[in-house]
């Protein structure tokens, strides 16, 4: 007996398990969640409070706790995505000019798409379950070198809910804020009206002036304008799809727990008879748009505490 098989296990599935099997997929070629994910979820938020589990820490759980905001389970958001096919210097067809800085579409649009749908089934497992909000949204991401056109976007937090007052939306709020900071925002009159995202994946071709001083061999200390002219292009081109998702949700007071990641590869060119060196620029920016509440309570006293043990002093 092979380790782990049972009896039957050769055996073709039933008609039910296919048609659930089927079923699910279609759910996730929709943007949806399976449907096992669905029921375990629904009956979660059927429960009522009961055994919970969080990747909170003690201070973010007993500060919550004191806001008036009950954790119900952990949540999760995936998706595997392809990246289309790209034009590049050195494609077919394609003009370019020495020094020039643009946007990659294809890349750009798969990081955007991918994000989008794995947020949006954390926020679908996060309404079944119940919750008023989604804490401490992280978000994982990854390429591969085994699968040069996949990405992949993981999205994990605690779902909570009010005990408090109603909410009155049906639709539970994402914030990468963690527990301490979204407890301290409530307390003060602020709530989060969810997460605000962009990415861009930038070009940066090395000019002439740039490539002619750069590669003498007794150049100076000097800076790669077209480089740094291309991490610039990079930050404004995704802080721009941050203030445009933020305007999609209303007028927020602004934006807490802005994240900015960026990662540059280098990039080898054929140019003529001479080998240059490009950048490929790859920004990510994601934080927390929030709101004022016209009626909150006074903010939470100040309190100092000190540490007492030994190693303090």
């Amino acid at each position: 007996m092979l380790f782990g098989r049972s009896k039957g296990a050769g055996a073709a599935p039933s008609a039910d398990a296919a048609q659930h099997a089927a079923e699910s997929l279609a759910a996730i070629q929709a943007g949806g969640l399976p449907l096992a994910a669905r029921e375990r979820l629904a009956k979660i938020g059927a429960a009522g409070p009961g055994f919970y589990s969080t990747d909170l820490t003690t201070n973010e759980f007993l500060l919550l706790r004191q806001s008036g905001f009950r954790p119900i389970t952990q949540v999760m958001g995936s998706c595997f995505y392809n990246v289309g096919w790209q034009y590049t210097p050195g494609g077919y067809g394609y003009g370019f000019t020495s020094g020039q800085i643009f946007e990659l579409d294809a890349p750009t649009q798969a990081w955007q798409e991918a994000r989008r749908l794995a947020l949006s089934r954390l926020a679908e497992e996060a309404r079944l379950a119940g919750a008023d909000a989604v804490v401490g949204v992280r978000i994982e991401r990854g390429a591969y070198e085994w699968a040069r056109g996949l990405i992949e976007f993981i999205a994990v937090g605690t779902a909570v809910k009010c005990e408090r007052f109603e909410i009155g939306d049906d639709k539970p709020v994402l914030s990468n804020l963690s527990g301490q900071d979204f407890a301290k925002l409530y307390a003060s009159g602020y709530w989060p009206v969810g997460i605000v995202a962009g990415t861009t994946v930038i070009y940066a071709m090395t000019g002439w002036s740039q490539q002619a001083s750069a590669g003498w061999m007794f150049s100076p200390n000097q800076e790669l304008p077209d480089f740094t002219h291309g991490v610039q292009a990079a930050r404004a081109a995704a802080m721009q799809r941050v203030h445009a998702q933020a305007a999609q949700l209303g007028p927020p007071a602004g934006v807490v727990g802005m994240r900015f990641e960026l990662e540059t590869r280098e990039v080898k060119r054929q140019t003529g008879n001479t080998e240059v060196t490009d950048m490929m620029v790859i920004v990510h920016a994601l934080g927390t748009a929030i709101v004022e509440l016209e009626n909150h309570s006074a903010p939470p006293p100040v309190t100092l505490a000190l540490p007492l043990n030994e190693e303090s002093k």
